[in-house]
């Protein structure tokens, strides 16, 4: 196993690490022409198995940074195939920490459970935990089916300002009803 892909192994949860492993597969399927190089960074061009995409990855291997214009990472917290393949070839066998998100680790999935045990069973039904777990899990597979698919981004960003505004005027009516009646 790659080194890289066991430390994600180590660090992720299950659900991202199945995640970066495709990106991996993807990465090691893809090709790199190096474009350029200024003293510790180097600029390639990673063209995809079908050659039909290719994207520039700028990586900095003194400080192990790396940026892509797929903004992949930005969007989503996880490398790209492309980002992944520049760090394979250039013999880096662990995920740099800048680009390993808490969020995603099985420290943080840890700490929530931690904290959910800590709390009476009174508080743990009226915080609506259980719903709370499993619709985050619904929606976080939902983008990780819509990353690579820009109208499918777009129909997820226009979805949460509808559902957002939707939520707020909600929000909004019942603090209204709160303070009638409390005034009554």
């Amino acid at each position: 196993m790659a080194g890289m892909v066991r430390h994600a192994s180590e660090v992720y949860t299950l659900t991202l690490f199945k995640e970066f492993n495709k990106e991996f597969i993807k990465g090691i399927s893809a090709t790199s022409t190096l474009i350029g190089e200024h003293d510790t960074t180097t600029i390639y061009r990673v063209t995809s198995l079908m050659g039909d995409r290719s994207n520039q990855v700028i990586f900095d291997n003194s400080m192990k940074l790396i940026t892509c214009d797929c903004l992949k990472f930005e969007r989503f917290g996880m490398l790209c195939c492309h980002s992944l393949r520049i760090l394979l070839i250039n013999y880096v066998q662990r995920i740099p920490d800048a680009y390993i998100k808490n969020r995603w680790t099985k420290i943080a999935k840890s700490k929530v459970w931690d904290k959910f045990g800590k709390v009476s069973l009174a508080e743990k039904v009226g915080r609506n935990i259980p719903w709370r777990h499993e619709i985050t899990r619904k929606f976080y597979n939902l983008v990780l089916r819509a990353e690579e698919n820009e109208d499918a981004i777009k129909i997820i960003e226009e979805s949460h300002k509808r559902d957002s505004l939707a939520i707020d005027a909600l929000n909004s009516t019942k603090n209204v009803d709160v303070l009638t009646d409390a005034s009554s």
